[in-house]
C-alpha cells in the first residue's frame, strides 16, 4: 500500500509553495465527495495530499456595496444566512443538497469543483454571474463560472490551480424560479436543476438568465437577449419567440429532453408573467 504525505498549509501562499514542489497532489477540504470521484473499488491516493480546511483566507466571507465573496473552504451551512441563500427558494436548494451534518463539513469550493457533474447550487450561481478566483504557481486569475464547462457543456477542471474565492455581484432579483427534475443529483444521478432569475426596472426586464445543469450545463444567450429589454409583462410574441428559441437550441444539443424541459421553461416564463413583482 502506498503511503501519502499529508500537508496542512496555514496560508494560500504556503499551499502554492507545496503545489510547486509536489507535482501529483490531491487538494481536500471537507472531503465529502472524495470516495465518489474514484472509479476503482479500492481507494487510491496521490503521493501528496493537502488539507485546506483550516486555511484562514479560505474561510472568510466579505461583503461590499457591490459584491459578496466567500472563501472556497466555507461550509455550506455557513452560507445559509448570506446572499443569495438567506431567502427562499435559494435557501431551500442549499438545504436540499445534503443533511445538516454533511452541510457542516461540505464546502462551497468542493461543491463547485466536483468533476463528475454539476451539483445543485451550480445553476443558481451561474444565473447570478458568479466569478471564481483561482490561484496557483502560475499566478492568480478570475474566471466566470462558465469557465468550468467545455463546449459540450460537460464539467472541465484545470489542473495545478486551486479555487480560492467565489464572488457574486449583489443585484436585485425580482423573480427566482427553481425546479428539480429526475432522480438523484449526487454523486452521479440523472437529476438536474432548472433555474431562472429576472430583474425588473421601470416596467422593463433589465436582466434575465435561465440555466439548466446536471450531467451537463445549458444556457441559450440568444433567447435571454430576446427577453432582456422587453416590456414587462412580456408580450405574447416575445414569449412564444423565446420559447421557440429555447426549444430549438435544446434540440440541437442532442442531449436534453425537450419534452421535459420545454414545458418547464414555459412554466418559468408563465410564472414570471403572473408574479406580482411591480
Amino acid at each position: 500500500m502506498n503511503l501519502s504525505e499529508i500537508y496542512y498549509p496555514h496560508s494560500v501562499q504556503e499551499l502554492i509553495v507545496i503545489m510547486e514542489r509536489q507535482k501529483n497532489i490531491q487538494i481536500v477540504a471537507g472531503a465529502t465527495s472524495f470516495g465518489y470521484i474514484q472509479e476503482p473499488r479500492y481507494l487510491s491516493f496521490e503521493p501528496s495530499i493537502a488539507c485546506i480546511r483550516n486555511v484562514p483566507e479560505l474561510k472568510t466571507i466579505h461583503k461590499t456595496e457591490r459584491m459578496i465573496s466567500f472563501g472556497a473552504a466555507c461550509s455550506l451551512s455557513e452560507l445559509e444566512s448570506v446572499y443569495p441563500f438567506e431567502k427562499n427558494p435559494a435557501r431551500e436548494v442549499l438545504r436540499a443538497t445534503a443533511n445538516s451534518a454533511v452541510r457542516n463539513i461540505a464546502t462551497i469550493g468542493g461543491h463547485l469543483m466536483y468533476q463528475k457533474r454539476f451539483l445543485a447550487l451550480w445553476p443558481l450561481l451561474a444565473c447570478l454571474d458568479t466569478e471564481l478566483e483561482f490561484k496557483g504557481p502560475s499566478g492568480t486569475s478570475i474566471k466566470n463560472i462558465w469557465y468550468l464547462t467545455n463546449e459540450e457543456g460537460l464539467p472541465t477542471l484545470e489542473s495545478r490551480r486551486i479555487l480560492t474565492r467565489i464572488r457574486i455581484p449583489l443585484q436585485s432579483i425580482d423573480y427566482l424560479f427553481i425546479r428539480r427534475t429526475g432522480g438523484g443529483i449526487f454523486p452521479d444521478g440523472d437529476g438536474a436543476y432548472l433555474v431562472s432569475a429576472c430583474s425588473i426596472e421601470r416596467n422593463s426586464i433589465s436582466n434575465f438568465k435561465l440555466v439548466i445543469a446536471g450531467q451537463r450545463a445549458y444556457r441559450d444567450y440568444d433567447a435571454e437577449q430576446k427577453i432582456v429589454s422587453s416590456p414587462y409583462p412580456l408580450t405574447e410574441r416575445v414569449f412564444q419567440s423565446a420559447l421557440r428559441m429555447y426549444s430549438e437550441s435544446l434540440l440541437r444539443t442532442n442531449f436534453w429532453n425537450t419534452e421535459l424541459f420545454v414545458p418547464l421553461i414555459s412554466q418559468a416564463l408563465d410564472n414570471l408573467q403572473r408574479s406580482s413583482i411591480l
